[in-house]
């Protein structure tokens, strides 16, 4: 099922809702394709959002944390704010530091994308968007259509597909920045004891600037190590924002990482075609951003996974290439699972 609603009637935005038969649904809007809410059952059955939801569309207008957002045209950082594709330099907009982050100050974040269909299928309803960046826009080159098609399937899975072209060569990284709280409808904002698995033997080393060095630094006897199911709270001062090197071949769809609330019985699994994830904790969530739970947005109270090429690949050759040319399609798939 589709629904399509009023969310901010004064400003005319408008809210959709796909919804599969064991009632599990999932809320978009075109700032950002952003998505609202993603409600699943727990252990006993209850339906309950499990990402952090703003209390209104102000709020989300003004996220600096890029909640819920497909940030783009380069998810993740830049380092020094410039790169190098055929034989030119180009210079982009620093907005962390001297870096780009998420593709600049204003990036496909708070762009309007457009609906480009809906489609009320068997297997699941799906909804695409589509936004046109042009040339030169944050810097970067080429006008890149870009589609992000969501759609929720009758074994609650949310899948996400993520599509490029180009008219001029390029460099794209697309994402879902969704913070999850598995807890439903943020009753317990922390998330120190959710049991967390990421298939990964290795992340990319950063700098103190979170910009990679070109190193991959294996995982084993590191804080770093979740092969195996690792309860946060039982690592000291537990901070992260790191990419890790998803154990996979190629671009098939791989496990990719495993969360558990043992308080609300839900389990989210993760499977992308790309080669890396970035987990993040959360950290710089600071408590100026409302829910409508009557709650403030904190430190550590969710977390993202956010499925990707490496951060900065554009500057490290030895790094899966980002590169898009003319006549080329980038793909990039993602499906979070859910159960209780």
């Amino acid at each position: 099922m589709i629904k399509t609603d009023i969310y901010d009637a004064a400003k005319g935005v408008k809210i959709y809702t796909l919804a599969n038969s064991k009632g599990m649904t999932a809320s978009f809007m075109e700032r950002g394709a952003t998505m609202i809410s993603l409600c699943t059952p727990d252990k006993n059955g209850k339906i309950e959002n499990v990402i952090v939801q703003l209390k209104d569309y102000d709020e989300y207008v003004k996220n600096t944390c890029y909640i819920s957002v497909v940030p783009g045209r380069y998810a993740n950082r830049i380092g020094k704010c410039k790169f190098s594709l055929e034989g030119k330099e180009y210079k982009l907009n620093a907005n962390d530091g001297q870096n780009s982050l998420h593709g600049g100050p204003h990036g496909f974040h708070e762009k309007n994308w457009t609906v480009k269909s809906m489609d009320d299928k068997a297997c699941g309803p799906e909804i695409t968007f589509e936004y046109v960046s042009p040339d030169g826009e944050e810097n970067f080159p080429g006008t890149l259509t870009s589609q992000v098609t969501y759609k929720v399937t009758e074994n609650n899975e949310l899948a996400i597909t993520y599509k490029a072209t180009t008219d001029k060569t390029t460099i794209v990284n697309l994402t879902q920045h969704a913070y999850f709280n598995l807890s439903g409808d943020f009753k317990t904002p922390s998330i120190s004891g959710y049991q967390v698995q990421i298939n990964a033997d290795a992340i990319t080393e950063v700098d103190a600037e979170s910009i990679p060095t070109g190193k991959i630094a294996p995982v084993e006897g590191t804080a770093f190590d979740f092969r195996k199911p690792t309860v946060l709270n039982t690592i000291k001062d537990f901070w992260y924002d790191h990419n890790y090197c998803l154990n996979k071949n190629g671009d098939e769809m791989t496990f990719a990482a495993e969360v558990k609330d043992p308080e609300s019985g839900r389990v989210m699994k993760v499977y992308t075609s790309e080669p890396g994830m970035q987990f993040y904790t959360g950290n710089f969530l600071d408590g100026t951003l409302d829910t409508p739970y009557g709650k403030k947005v904190t430190r550590q109270s969710a977390f993202c996974f956010e499925t990707q090429h490496y951060p900065d690949a554009p500057n490290n050759p030895q790094f899966a290439s980002t590169t898009l040319c003319p006549g080329q399609e980038y793909t990039h798939k993602a499906v979070f699972k859910f159960e209780a």
